[in-house]
């Protein structure tokens, strides 16, 4: 089972990521920061947004654990 977690905290080393990896303990899982990843507003058509490779790497998970700071 692969689980992936979605940063979603501007910082990653925060406590978004404390908490996740003390909910998540003693399983592997893959982390993706979205800080890393160019994506605009919806309905905004731009060629360098990569929200695609997010949506990618969500399609490949058979978990999904979304962190925020909010």
């Amino acid at each position: 089972m692969s689980i992936l977690f979605i940063n979603g905290s501007a910082n990653k080393n925060g406590n978004t990521v404390r908490l996740t990896k003390k909910f998540l303990k003693d399983q592997e899982f893959k982390t993706l920061n979205l800080v890393d990843y160019k994506i605009y507003s919806y309905g905004q058509n731009f060629e360098d947004d990569q929200l695609d490779e997010v949506i990618e790497q969500m399609k490949q998970a058979d978990t999904i654990v979304i962190g925020s700071p909010l």
